[in-house]
């Protein structure tokens, strides 16, 4: 039987359960039980290679755990421990290309404390790794466990970066979405190969990124008023290889001239009235996308949708009652905000 990896992936908060479900989808079989740790992450023995879990498309990060008894940090200093960590260390190296991990850091209470200190220089002798306590590759965490037992646990990440830093986006552009988000709401529209996918007020192509990696599609749009936000589209598509799968077009999102009931999935990511837009413009804005968006969506078309100015589009919305029912609702904490994602049905 192969060894069961104790794993613990960080999620952004409110996205727990879209985590869980993800995990159980793509490693049926190889999971154990899901526990909340109530730290918005999610702890599990993992069965198989640790190189999967680096696919996951809405943790923020997944760790692999090591459990040591002691009443101090310095319990891992004892031969038995350091062994073990060692291990994890070299586990995680082999999950890379050679020189891509090269230096590591601590993330705990007291990593400036000569007990940091000295275990930095036992990892630096033993590992080949390079303290480097601002920027090391290999972030390595370390806290008491949690239980009555005294005990404390090394976390170790499996990347060098968050997996919600991904690879493709080589082109910023303010308000741009986080990816793990913009990976939720394309899996709550149930992505077929044969839908008709249009991205309103696409941005830098963070939606429609996630929705191509994911499987094929009929068709592909972004639109964006922005030239220079379509710019950041065609760089990000470019990097993620998959700029010939979709098209772009500058346009004002509420005067689009597409044509009638085409599309089957729409997805926006509304401005929030604060980085980019205003409150005054959104008032306008949202009801009048509402219509155009309802105009080009097929009947049963799922249009998910993701803002901060809940009130207003709520009020939004239940105007629009005749054309839009609303299927789900989450809500996601991200840098002192709490936006909400709609999941909604054309009628």
């Amino acid at each position: 039987m192969p060894e069961a990896w104790d794993v613990e992936c960080d999620v952004l908060p409110g996205m727990e359960a879209i985590l869980a479900r993800e995990l159980r989808r793509c490693f049926r079989g190889r999971v154990g039980q899901l526990a909340d740790t109530g730290r918005a992450s999610l702890r599990f023995a993992y069965q198989g290679p640790l190189s999967d879990l680096i696919g996951l498309r809405t943790a923020h990060a997944a760790y692999l755990g090591l459990a040591f008894s002691g009443r101090r940090p310095t319990a891992l200093l004892g031969n038995q421990n350091l062994r073990a960590l060692l291990e994890r260390i070299q586990v995680i190296r082999q999950l890379h290309p050679p020189g891509t991990l090269c230096t590591f850091r601590f993330g705990a209470a007291g990593r400036d404390t000569s007990t940091f200190r000295r275990l930095a220089t036992e990892l630096e002798a033993q590992s080949g790794l390079r303290h480097d306590p601002d920027d090391g590759e290999l972030l390595i965490r370390i806290r008491p466990n949690g239980r009555p037992d005294d005990g404390w646990e090394a976390l170790l990440r499996l990347s060098p970066r968050p997996l919600s830093t991904r690879a493709w986006r080589v082109a910023n552009y303010p308000g741009a979405l986080n990816a793990t988000i913009a990976a939720a709401m394309i899996d709550l529209t149930q992505p077929r190969p044969d839908d008709r996918f249009i991205n309103l007020m696409c941005g830098s192509a963070t939606l429609l990124v996630e929705r191509l990696l994911l499987c094929r599609t009929a068709e592909a749009l972004g639109v964006d008023i922005s030239g220079e936000a379509l710019d950041a589209a065609r760089a990000n598509l470019a990097a993620a290889g998959v700029a010939r799968s979709a098209r772009l077009m500058e346009s004002d999102a509420v005067l689009t001239g597409l044509d009638m009931a085409r599309y089957t999935v729409l997805c926006a990511d509304l401005p929030y009235g604060n980085l980019v837009g205003s409150h005054r413009e959104n008032s306008v804005l949202y009801p009048m996308l509402m219509e155009e968006a309802a105009r080009m969506a097929a009947p049963g078309a799922r249009f998910a949708v993701i803002t901060h100015e809940i009130r207003l589009f709520d009020a939004t919305l239940d105007d629009a009652r005749k054309l839009w029912q609303p299927e789900r609702t989450f809500r996601v904490f991200q840098g002192g905000q709490r936006p909400q994602v709609y999941l909604l049905r054309r009628k």
